[in-house]
């Protein structure tokens, strides 16, 4: 304990000391508000992405593919890959529904498709096959501002603002779309051509804008399946025995089976504008499809995310179910990714420059204590224990650093306060994508000053290990001379 109470009195008596403490405190508080951006964009990145199309977890089919809520996100060959459909849908479904965690279930199915215009232009989107009217009330990033979600079973269309616009510049058109206007979408596989027409019945719009949200509009999951060539089989549908003599050997040979066909020369097709005569998928309900790509799942805690997706994987194994649960990142696709690498590039940056921050603060921690090796010498020299010399330097040093770090955090946490008092409002699309929202937010965690005061435990050692040891080989009498 005497050591202690020395080593206070030595840091108390020094001039030095605060100059130590400030400066080792200035850095820590970069660090902590450094953090608390990156957790606060975190924090908006995934509220965003989670209220707005990904929900907390989607379940996909098992695939070598990089496959998201967009499809394949493979550079290049991605938009020409076929996403596969998830089996067993049924059983899936029915016991993801039952788990006591979840909160809602949307089944999706995905594709890539263009609306047409009058001369021929093309608009691409991203096209998700829900049913709005129980897709959207579970999504509150979507805030509708025109008509509202089409009905189950109805050949519907609603569209994001982000949407509209890339309509309007894709077709050169001078007004908004309106409510109840029909609009031609086609599909493009190979020497087919497939045209729907659907009702735009509403406009909507997400809370943060960005380019990954811009592209999608929600479509009649019948009228995707229709472009995309997925054959919809449904629960209750009866087949046909007589259908069943493919599967259960009603031909004798491969060459039975093709006996009626004849030659073909070739194909011709021609795309054609059906105008307002184009075929439709009708508004009747065909009952219950189990054609789907996705399920979207909304948890009651989303916190809970992690757990219930080890769960759900630990099944869709035991069980032999080709499918995976993943979270919000994966099945946002590469877009996000691209965002999560803007910010590695960042964190980087800030880290080089706190390294360097810190190297001075470990270097100015040495110095001191080396500075006082006149002391330690003639303590040696009157007998005190090699013991007492290191807990001298290890209670300075520790003084020193953990102070700072209190004082860092403390600094920290009034310059994330700050920094949300001002609202700093983001305007720049690129930033409101890396930053998660329209406007600057710190989130302070309790990680974050763990981390900060790990720092400050790692400066005490670095800062009490070298000078130390060098005071230990030294001759107490060179030592006492300051010829170290």
């Amino acid at each position: 304990m005497f050591a202690f109470r020395f080593a206070l009195r030595n840091v108390v008596s020094r001039k030095s000391s605060v100059v130590i403490i400030l400066f080792i405190a200035f850095s820590i508080s970069v660090l902590c508000l450094s953090n608390a951006v990156f957790d606060g964009t975190d924090s908006g990145l995934e509220r965003t992405f989670i209220n707005s199309f990904t929900g907390d977890i989607v379940v996909r089919p098992r695939s070598n593919m990089s496959l998201s809520l967009f499809g394949d996100d493979t550079p290049i060959l991605g938009e020409f890959s076929v996403i596969p459909s998830l089996i067993p849908f049924q059983e899936v479904s029915e016991y993801v529904s039952s788990m006591e965690e979840i909160d809602a279930v949307l089944p999706q199915v995905s594709g890539y498709a263009a609306i047409k215009g009058g001369d021929h232009s093309r608009a691409w989107l991203n096209f998700f096959g829900v049913e709005a009217a129980d897709y959207v009330p579970c999504m509150s990033g979507i805030h509708v501002t025109e008509g509202g979600p089409y009905d189950k079973g109805q050949s519907g269309l609603m569209l994001s603002r982000g949407a509209v616009e890339s309509l309007k510049d894709a077709l050169d058109l001078t007004e908004d779309p309106k409510i109840g206007e029909k609009f031609q979408v086609l599909t493009s596989n190979g020497a087919t051509i497939n045209v729907r027409l659907v009702t735009l019945t509403g406009i909507y719009e997400y809370g943060v804008e960005n380019s990954t949200m811009n592209k999608i509009a929600l479509i009649s999951p019948d009228v995707l399946r229709d472009l995309l060539d997925l054959s919809n089989i449904t629960a209750d549908e009866d087949i046909d025995p007589d259908a069943m003599d493919l599967i259960n050997g009603g031909f004798d040979s491969i060459e039975d089976l093709f006996a009626d066909a004849g030659d073909t020369v070739g194909i011709e097709v021609e795309e054609q504008d059906f105008g307002k005569d184009a075929p439709d998928s009708g508004d009747s309900p065909r009952g219950e499809s189990l054609v789907w790509s996705y399920l979207v799942i909304k948890l009651k805690n989303s916190s809970r995310a992690g757990a219930v997706i080890r769960r759900l994987n630990q099944i869709f194994d035991q069980r032999d179910w080709p499918v995976q649960a993943t979270n919000w990142r994966s099945a946002a696709g590469g877009n996000v990714a691209m965002v999560f690498f803007l910010r590695l590039v960042m964190n980087v940056g800030i880290i080089l420059i706190l390294l360097t921050g810190f190297i001075v603060v470990a270097n100015t921690l040495m110095i001191s204590s080396l500075s006082r090796m006149t002391e330690t010498g003639t303590l040696r020299a009157i007998g005190a224990k090699r013991g007492f010399v290191k807990l001298q330097f290890f209670w300075e040093t520790a003084l020193l650093t953990i102070t700072a770090g209190i004082l860092g955090c403390l600094l920290g946490a009034g310059f994330c306060f700050l920094v949300n008092a001002a609202g700093i409002e983001l305007h720049n699309s690129l930033l409101v994508q890396l930053f998660g929202g329209n406007s600057l937010r710190c989130v302070l965690l309790p990680s974050n000053i763990s981390l900060c005061m790990g720092v400050a435990a790692a400066l005490t050692l670095i800062g009490w290990y070298f000078p130390v040891r060098i005071a230990m080989q030294a001759n107490p009498i060179v030592a006492m001379r300051g010829q170290i």
